[in-house]
């Protein structure tokens, strides 16, 4: 085993030739654009939401901006996750398709 452990590469192992097979771009938007932009959208929504009862600050020109700055942000993680999963994958040896290995 190398750097990355044997916890990644089992994980690598057993899950990630299902969900690369289904593909790349269903990664980036369920994952990605969803699952990551999509919470640190509500997260930083109930921030915001404490901010304003709490001190009492108006915030409400920023509300339209938090979907434009959150799922684009959860889009790239999604890209930059499915390139270094994929590199792991590939330097472990589990990448059976690839016949330069």
């Amino acid at each position: 085993m190398t750097d990355y452990g044997k916890r990644t590469g089992s994980w690598l192992q057993r899950r990630w030739p299902a969900i690369r097979a289904r593909g790349r771009l269903r990664f980036v938007l369920v994952r990605g654009l969803l699952l990551w932009g999509g919470l640190m959208t509500v997260a930083v929504y109930a921030m915001l939401l404490f901010s304003e009862h709490a001190h009492g600050v108006q915030l409400h020109g920023i509300w339209l901006l938090v979907p434009a700055l959150c799922l684009p942000a959860g889009a790239l993680w999604g890209l930059l996750a499915w390139h270094w999963n994929e590199v792991i994958f590939r330097k472990l040896g589990f990448d059976k398709s690839n016949p330069s290995q």
